[in-house]
């Protein structure tokens, strides 16, 4: 294990990430960032603005008491932002808060770092936390929104966030954003037809 204590040293050692070839599916392979695990010290490492994740302070004592009892058993998941020179979390939030001054006041923290776009970054996080359950409405709406303003398609969307075009549709709603619905195709709900001069709406 590699203790990382400053970027000049993480840009030296960085490796790829390995992967693993599927039998059967000779163009399939699937990544492996565990292999490559890196501790580096906890003032490096940021929170995302985007993570719609939520835990109750119950849960947070419990992840404390498991991580005493178990150790650090799963990486916080990140990507390094050559702007911000610092590694940006994309799962494991809770980990990092707990493993701060407030919690357990941790000089280094393991982490696996992903080569990961902002719009890959944001649909890594929803696809984390959708497996684990664990979500909100409010914040998975700005999460779509975000997408569509980095240019990101609603097919595409749908795609990667495994949620159909309706979904899409109402987590747009949710955001009270109507700019977003620019160029969306849609079909009129009612019709006004006059009827011997009376009002018939269809």
């Amino acid at each position: 294990m590699m203790f990382i204590e400053t970027i000049d040293q993480y840009l030296s050692v960085r490796t790829q990430i390995e992967h693993i070839s599927i039998p059967g599916k000779r163009k399939l392979k699937v990544m492996v960032p565990c292999a490559n695990t890196l501790l580096v010290e906890r003032s490096l490492v940021q929170a995302n603005t985007y993570n719609p994740n939520a835990v109750s302070d119950e849960k947070m004592e419990l992840l404390r008491q498991s991580i005493v009892d178990n150790g650090f058993a799963f990486p916080i998941v990140t990507i390094y932002d050559p702007e911000l020179q610092r590694f940006i979390v994309i799962d494991g939030f809770h980990r990092y808060l707990i493993s701060g001054p407030q919690w357990l006041g941790m000089q280094y923290v393991p982490i696996v770092v992903l080569e990961h776009d902002i719009a890959r970054r944001m649909t890594a996080t929803w696809q984390f936390n959708k497996a684990r359950g664990v979500h909100q409405v409010d914040l998975d709406a700005d999460l779509i929104r975000a997408l569509l303003e980095q240019g990101m398609a609603e097919d595409d969307i749908a795609a990667h966030l495994g949620i159909d075009l309706d979904t899409v549709h109402r987590y747009k709603q949710v955001t009270g954003i109507a700019e977003l619905f620019k160029g969306s195709q849609y079909s009129m709900s009612w019709e006004v037809v006059e009827v011997d001069d009376e009002m018939d709406v269809r």
